[in-house]
């Protein structure tokens, strides 16, 4: 479980840092200022944030506390993006992404404290 959870991290790291420069650089991003029309810029700093939380737990990613709100974060925003998907209907590979990433933070959430209690029993053979 504990691979499971830094595949996890490791895709929702690389799939949300690529978001925000497509967001961020695309046409409603910054090349838009003053334009008010800058909606896509907005959201590719939400995903940097949603991007930086693969680095911020990394260290703590045997704490059982740090796992269950980790999970329960991206599990919250990848099944929201799927849902958006959906009714948008217009970004199919964005919304497999979101869907794996959901289903995957869904299932280890489910499995935290198998993640946490493997790190518990290497912690304490060292």
């Amino acid at each position: 479980m504990k691979i499971a959870f830094v595949v996890v991290l490791v895709f929702n790291l690389l799939l949300e840092t690529l978001a925000s420069v497509s967001l961020i650089a695309g046409p409603g991003g910054i090349s838009a200022a003053g334009s008010g029309e800058m909606w896509s810029m907005h959201y590719g700093f939400a995903a940097l944030a949603i991007a930086s939380i693969s680095l911020w737990v990394w260290p703590h990613r045997g704490s059982l506390a740090a796992v269950t709100t980790t999970l329960g974060l991206l599990s919250t925003f990848h099944t929201g993006l799927v849902i958006s998907l959906a009714l948008a209907g217009d970004q199919m590979p964005g919304m497999i992404a979101h869907i794996i990433l959901a289903t995957s933070c869904l299932f280890l959430f489910t499995q935290r404290a198998k993640i946490c209690a493997v790190t518990t029993l290497e912690t304490q053979h060292d």
